[in-house]
Protein backbone atom coordinates (compact mmCIF):
# COMPACT_ATOMS: atom_id res chain seq x y z
CA UNK A 1 0.00 0.00 0.00
CA UNK A 2 1.58 3.39 -0.95
CA UNK A 3 0.98 5.46 -4.09
CA UNK A 4 1.57 3.39 -7.24
CA UNK A 5 2.18 5.67 -9.97
CA UNK A 6 2.30 4.64 -13.65
CA UNK A 7 3.58 7.15 -16.40
CA UNK A 8 2.94 6.43 -20.23
CA UNK A 9 4.46 7.89 -22.75
CA UNK A 10 2.59 10.88 -24.43
CA UNK A 11 0.00 9.83 -26.28
CA UNK A 12 0.04 6.27 -26.17
CA UNK A 13 -0.53 3.33 -23.90
CA UNK A 14 3.25 2.24 -23.81
CA UNK A 15 4.15 2.55 -20.03
CA UNK A 16 7.87 5.00 -19.32
CA UNK A 17 7.78 3.73 -15.62
CA UNK A 18 6.08 2.59 -12.71
CA UNK A 19 7.06 2.61 -9.35
CA UNK A 20 5.64 2.67 -5.68
CA UNK A 21 6.06 5.77 -3.91
CA UNK A 22 5.37 6.85 -0.51
CA UNK A 23 5.23 3.39 1.15
CA UNK A 24 4.07 2.37 4.13
CA UNK A 25 3.57 6.83 4.92
CA UNK A 26 0.33 7.36 3.29
CA UNK A 27 -1.94 8.52 6.10
CA UNK A 28 -5.38 9.37 4.44
CA UNK A 29 -6.91 9.86 1.45
CA UNK A 30 -9.02 12.61 0.46
CA UNK A 31 -12.09 13.03 -2.50
CA UNK A 32 -12.89 16.31 -3.21
CA UNK A 33 -14.57 17.99 -6.10
CA UNK A 34 -12.73 21.46 -7.27
CA UNK A 35 -13.02 24.05 -10.71
CA UNK A 36 -10.20 22.86 -12.04
CA UNK A 37 -8.95 24.23 -15.35
CA UNK A 38 -8.61 21.32 -18.12
CA UNK A 39 -6.86 23.25 -20.92
CA UNK A 40 -3.58 20.98 -20.64
CA UNK A 41 -1.64 24.05 -22.82
CA UNK A 42 -2.92 26.82 -20.93
CA UNK A 43 -3.48 29.09 -23.73
CA UNK A 44 -6.60 29.13 -22.81
CA UNK A 45 -9.45 28.06 -20.07
CA UNK A 46 -11.31 25.22 -19.34
CA UNK A 47 -12.82 25.33 -15.88
CA UNK A 48 -14.76 22.28 -15.03
CA UNK A 49 -16.13 21.00 -11.35
CA UNK A 50 -13.93 18.06 -10.72
CA UNK A 51 -13.74 15.08 -8.77
CA UNK A 52 -10.17 14.97 -7.20
CA UNK A 53 -8.10 12.71 -5.04
CA UNK A 54 -5.77 14.28 -2.72
CA UNK A 55 -3.16 11.58 -0.22
CA UNK A 56 -1.82 12.89 2.26
CA UNK A 57 1.67 11.57 3.13
CA UNK A 58 5.12 11.94 5.66
CA UNK A 59 7.38 13.46 4.57
CA UNK A 60 10.26 12.46 7.44
CA UNK A 61 12.14 15.13 9.57
CA UNK A 62 14.26 15.98 6.57
CA UNK A 63 13.70 16.78 3.13
CA UNK A 64 11.90 19.48 0.43
CA UNK A 65 9.90 21.48 2.40
CA UNK A 66 6.24 21.28 1.15
CA UNK A 67 5.03 24.57 -0.61
CA UNK A 68 1.72 26.17 0.81
CA UNK A 69 -1.22 27.72 -1.44
CA UNK A 70 -3.29 28.43 1.80
CA UNK A 71 -5.93 26.02 1.77
CA UNK A 72 -3.28 22.56 2.24
CA UNK A 73 0.06 22.22 1.87
CA UNK A 74 1.57 20.68 -0.98
CA UNK A 75 4.41 17.77 -1.86
CA UNK A 76 7.40 19.81 -3.54
CA UNK A 77 9.79 17.59 -5.63
CA UNK A 78 11.87 21.14 -6.23
CA UNK A 79 14.06 22.71 -3.48
CA UNK A 80 16.73 22.33 -1.46
CA UNK A 81 16.20 19.15 1.79
CA UNK A 82 16.82 20.36 4.82
CA UNK A 83 15.62 20.09 8.11
CA UNK A 84 11.60 20.22 8.41
CA UNK A 85 9.21 22.07 10.71
CA UNK A 86 6.53 20.34 12.66
CA UNK A 87 3.80 21.18 10.48
CA UNK A 88 6.12 21.06 7.41
CA UNK A 89 6.50 17.03 8.09
CA UNK A 90 3.72 16.04 6.27
CA UNK A 91 2.17 16.82 2.75
CA UNK A 92 -0.70 16.44 0.30
CA UNK A 93 -0.01 14.68 -3.13
CA UNK A 94 -2.61 15.87 -5.58
CA UNK A 95 -3.31 12.30 -7.62
CA UNK A 96 -6.20 13.29 -9.58
CA UNK A 97 -4.05 13.42 -12.69
CA UNK A 98 -5.87 15.21 -15.60
CA UNK A 99 -3.69 14.78 -18.42
CA UNK A 100 -2.44 11.32 -17.80
CA UNK A 101 -2.15 11.25 -21.68
CA UNK A 102 0.39 14.19 -22.06
CA UNK A 103 2.52 12.48 -19.89
CA UNK A 104 1.28 13.09 -16.29
CA UNK A 105 1.82 10.30 -13.73
CA UNK A 106 -1.63 7.91 -13.30
CA UNK A 107 -1.32 7.80 -9.25
CA UNK A 108 -3.82 5.63 -7.14
CA UNK A 109 -3.44 6.22 -3.33
CA UNK A 110 -4.17 3.36 -1.02
CA UNK A 111 -3.88 4.49 2.97
CA UNK A 112 -1.32 2.18 4.62
CA UNK A 113 -2.28 -0.11 7.18
CA UNK A 114 -0.75 0.32 10.56
CA UNK A 115 1.97 -2.56 10.46
CA UNK A 116 3.27 -1.13 7.16
CA UNK A 117 3.09 2.41 9.19
CA UNK A 118 5.55 1.39 11.60
CA UNK A 119 7.99 -0.50 9.58
CA UNK A 120 8.29 2.56 6.75
CA UNK A 121 7.69 5.26 8.63
CA UNK A 122 8.48 4.42 12.37
CA UNK A 123 6.92 5.51 15.72
CA UNK A 124 8.36 8.87 15.01
CA UNK A 125 5.73 9.21 12.38
CA UNK A 126 3.18 8.79 14.73
CA UNK A 127 4.58 11.52 17.27
CA UNK A 128 4.89 13.63 13.58
CA UNK A 129 1.22 13.32 13.13
CA UNK A 130 0.14 14.42 16.53
CA UNK A 131 2.42 17.43 16.77
CA UNK A 132 1.62 18.32 12.97
CA UNK A 133 -2.01 18.43 13.44
CA UNK A 134 -1.77 20.37 16.68
CA UNK A 135 0.37 23.09 14.12
CA UNK A 136 -2.46 23.19 12.26
CA UNK A 137 -4.98 24.16 15.04
CA UNK A 138 -2.70 26.56 15.88
CA UNK A 139 -1.93 27.86 12.93
CA UNK A 140 -5.68 27.91 11.94
CA UNK A 141 -6.32 29.84 14.72
CA UNK A 142 -3.62 32.03 14.17
CA UNK A 143 -5.02 32.81 10.91
CA UNK A 144 -8.54 33.41 12.36
CA UNK A 145 -7.18 35.82 15.10
CA UNK A 146 -5.77 37.86 11.81
CA UNK A 147 -8.80 37.66 9.79
CA UNK A 148 -10.68 38.89 12.81
CA UNK A 149 -8.53 41.84 13.73
CA UNK A 150 -8.02 42.56 9.86
CA UNK A 151 -12.37 42.72 9.93
CA UNK A 152 -11.94 44.54 13.60
CA UNK A 153 -9.38 47.32 11.70
CA UNK A 154 -11.70 47.29 8.41
CA UNK A 155 -14.87 48.03 11.22
CA UNK A 156 -13.54 50.68 12.74
CA UNK A 157 -11.92 52.55 9.67
CA UNK A 158 -15.52 52.49 8.35
CA UNK A 159 -16.63 54.18 11.76
CA UNK A 160 -14.10 56.57 11.65
CA UNK A 161 -15.32 57.55 7.99
CA UNK A 162 -18.75 57.50 8.77
CA UNK A 163 -18.44 59.70 11.67
CA UNK A 164 -16.12 62.08 9.34
CA UNK A 165 -19.02 62.17 6.89
CA UNK A 166 -21.44 62.36 9.06
CA UNK A 167 -19.40 65.31 11.30
CA UNK A 168 -18.88 67.34 7.65
CA UNK A 169 -22.55 66.86 6.59
CA UNK A 170 -23.40 68.25 10.29
CA UNK A 171 -21.40 71.29 9.53
CA UNK A 172 -22.89 71.68 5.98
CA UNK A 173 -26.51 71.88 7.70
CA UNK A 174 -25.47 73.89 10.33
CA UNK A 175 -23.62 76.54 7.91
CA UNK A 176 -26.94 76.04 5.18
CA UNK A 177 -29.25 76.53 8.54
CA UNK A 178 -27.46 79.91 9.38
CA UNK A 179 -27.34 80.97 5.60
CA UNK A 180 -31.13 80.12 5.70
CA UNK A 181 -31.49 82.41 8.81
CA UNK A 182 -30.02 85.67 7.30
CA UNK A 183 -31.91 85.32 4.43
CA UNK A 184 -34.36 86.94 6.45
CA UNK A 185 -32.55 90.13 6.85
CA UNK A 186 -32.94 90.35 2.85
CA UNK A 187 -35.74 92.83 1.70
CA UNK A 188 -38.42 91.15 -0.51
CA UNK A 189 -38.02 91.25 -4.44
CA UNK A 190 -38.98 94.56 -6.55
CA UNK A 191 -37.28 96.48 -3.27
CA UNK A 192 -34.85 99.34 -4.65
CA UNK A 193 -32.26 99.28 -2.44
CA UNK A 194 -28.51 101.43 -2.03
CA UNK A 195 -25.55 99.23 -1.42
CA UNK A 196 -21.76 100.95 -1.25
CA UNK A 197 -23.37 103.33 -4.09
CA UNK A 198 -24.74 101.47 -6.13
CA UNK A 199 -28.53 101.52 -6.62
CA UNK A 200 -30.77 98.71 -7.89
CA UNK A 201 -33.75 96.49 -7.92
CA UNK A 202 -33.45 93.01 -6.04
CA UNK A 203 -34.24 90.56 -8.53
CA UNK A 204 -33.05 87.32 -6.73
CA UNK A 205 -32.37 86.29 -2.90
CA UNK A 206 -31.41 82.80 -1.53
CA UNK A 207 -28.85 80.34 -0.08
CA UNK A 208 -25.85 79.55 -2.97
CA UNK A 209 -23.08 77.36 -1.85
CA UNK A 210 -19.46 78.67 -2.60
CA UNK A 211 -16.54 77.45 -2.10
CA UNK A 212 -17.69 74.86 0.24
CA UNK A 213 -19.87 77.69 2.20
CA UNK A 214 -23.03 78.83 2.56
CA UNK A 215 -24.51 82.24 1.48
CA UNK A 216 -27.46 84.23 1.58
CA UNK A 217 -27.33 86.30 -0.95
CA UNK A 218 -28.95 88.73 -2.95
CA UNK A 219 -28.73 89.68 -6.82
CA UNK A 220 -29.11 93.70 -7.45
CA UNK A 221 -30.14 95.36 -10.78
CA UNK A 222 -29.96 98.57 -11.83
CA UNK A 223 -31.48 100.60 -14.42
CA UNK A 224 -29.06 100.06 -17.44
CA UNK A 225 -28.85 96.08 -16.33
CA UNK A 226 -25.92 96.15 -14.21
CA UNK A 227 -25.78 93.13 -11.46
CA UNK A 228 -23.97 93.10 -8.41
CA UNK A 229 -24.22 90.30 -5.68
CA UNK A 230 -24.71 91.43 -2.26
CA UNK A 231 -24.45 89.39 1.17
CA UNK A 232 -27.49 89.59 3.22
CA UNK A 233 -24.89 90.82 6.26
CA UNK A 234 -24.88 94.62 4.24
CA UNK A 235 -28.95 94.63 4.33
Amino acid sequence: MAITTITYEPNSSEVKSNEVLYRGRVIKVEKTRETRNHSDTLDYSDFRTTDCTWALVYLGRHGIPPMNYGVRRNVSYYGNERPLEPIERFAWVDCTGLFIDRGCPLQTPEVDTIDMQLVFGGEEMFEDLKTWEQALINEREELNNRAAEAAQKALQEQQKKAKKEAEKLAKEQSKQTEAQKLLSQIPSKGTQVTIDGFTGEIFWAGVAKHRGSYNARAGVKDSKGNVIWVDATKF
